[in-house]
């Protein structure tokens, strides 16, 4: 059997690594033109823009391997099938299951391979690219500017603005929303301004010409106050961009490794373990006054009551902070368990698309490009919407982040599992000939000569 493993690699080998380049090419489109607004418009250095590029690329390695194992499994499959080659195989005694053990096989090692590199790699590449964001910010601010867009990268305000002009460092039609813990919400619109990076001060200094300051009290919407204003200057500091504190940059859920968001749940765990107690102490605190005597003065009953009522306010704003706390842990620790289970399944995604593409490629009996792409667009779309709204029902909590992250692959272990049956068996399913005739009407409208 030797001959046949060696012979079923080799079928596999050069779809996988067409389809591998294809599907990169196809992701990485967005990010080249971003690229090259960067060089281009911004004036950000090559070098730069090159590391950006290239640490980039692991995370959208990540999602392309397991896509294109997807697509080597049906063309492969598919042509064997087509050229009556599992037939020939299936008559002298080599079952179905055989046909994919080398492939198999391979499916395993890769995902062993994109385990260690969900793991290692691509948490580490996702924090260097924001250090390299970061060092932009601090020598080119201009770069992060968006023209029509809502940004909110800089802490404690929203930007909008109409219009740029990166040769001169100039903006127009500036709207800024501040947002600041222990001041006054504001409103800046300006018809123009400028924008440059104050490295003493590690900030990035808006100034603002001819426009107006909108200012409501919070505690008072009644009092609506408009100044004019000729030059207003607007610094936004602590950005976390001098020499040395981009290395200090706070990492995100997807630049965490293992050992990192296993830490985290811990102390999510605590903390929302912490708040039970004290939510305990509160209420066996409150159940124990009402068996304490108390001695009142002559002061009327009334005070007294108001008195009773101020204690008991007290006590009910300290458990909503607590179950504001515990509400707050959860949909952390959601968050965190979902990354944490995502390394996992993406990387076991490269074997579970491999056991649905085969039978399926057998199934259609059709090995070309256009046959492949269709069908594993099709799984593609129904797999990433298991990922994507698994992830955000368990964040949410209605369900399990274990059951949510892995619900794709269960899917997929399914259809595994029904399509080996429809193979090796040549079963067939009352209801399903639509399916069939769908990738018939397909097949000859990428071969209209056929």
């Amino acid at each position: 059997m030797k001959l046949l493993d060696r012979y079923i690699i080799r079928e596999l080998m050069p779809p996988f690594f067409y389809s591998l380049a294809v599907i990169i090419f196809v992701l990485v489109l967005d990010f080249i033109l971003k690229i090259l607004n960067f060089i281009i418009a911004k004036g950000v250095p090559i070098i730069v823009v090159g590391k950006l590029f290239t640490f980039s690329l692991a995370p959208l390695l990540a999602l392309a391997v397991p896509m294109a194992s997807l697509m080597a499994s049906l063309m492969a499959f598919g042509r064997l099938s087509e050229d009556k080659e599992i037939v020939a195989l299936n008559a002298l005694g080599v079952p179905f299951w055989r046909i994919m053990y080398p492939g198999f096989v391979f499916m395993i090692l890769l995902s062993g391979v994109m385990l260690m590199f969900n793991i290692s790699v691509v948490p580490e590449t996702n924090f260097a690219v924001k250090k390299i964001f970061y060092q932009i910010h601090r020598k080119k601010p201009m770069a992060v500017l968006k023209a029509r867009v809502f940004i909110d990268d800089f802490p404690g305000i929203t930007l909008y603005i109409d219009r740029i002009d990166d040769k001169r460092g100039k903006i127009y039609g500036v709207n800024i929303w501040e947002k600041q813990k222990g001041k006054k919400p504001r409103t800046i619109i300006a018809p123009e301004g400028e924008v440059i990076y104050v490295p003493e001060e590690d900030a990035i200094q808006f100034t603002l010409y001819n426009g107006e300051i909108h200012e409501v009290d919070p505690r008072d919407p009644m009092k609506y106050t408009v100044m004019e204003f000729t030059q207003q200057i607007i610094k936004i500091t602590d950005l976390g961009t001098k020499l040395g504190g981009a290395e200090n940059a706070r990492r995100g859920d997807r630049e965490l490794t293992l050992g990192m968001i296993s830490k985290k749940i811990a102390e999510h765990k605590e903390n929302i373990e912490k708040s039970r107690n004290e939510i305990r102490k509160i209420v066996s605190g409150a159940v124990d006054s009402l068996f304490v005597p108390r001695e009142y003065d002559s002061s009327p009953e009334r005070s007294a009551v108001h008195r009773a009522l101020l204690r008991e306010r007290r006590r009910y704003m300290q458990i909503r902070k607590h179950k504001y706390k515990i509400f707050s842990s959860f949909r952390r620790l959601n968050k965190l368990k979902s990354e944490y289970h995502k390394k996992f399944v993406l990387a076991l995604a490269c074997l579970m698309f491999f056991l649905v593409g085969a039978p399926v490629g057998a199934w259609a009996r059709r090995g070309g490009l256009g046959v492949a792409v269709g069908l594993s667009f099709g799984f593609f779309l129904i797999y990433w919407a298991f990922l994507i709204g698994g992830e955000e029902l368990s964040v949410r909590g209605i369900i399990p982040p274990e059951l949510g992250m892995w619900s794709g692959n269960i899917f997929l272990l399914l259809v595994f599992a029904v399509m080996l049956y429809r193979v090796t068996f040549e079963a067939r399913f009352s209801g399903t000939g639509w399916l069939a005739r769908i990738v018939e009407r397909f097949y000859k409208k990428q071969n209209p000569a056929q």
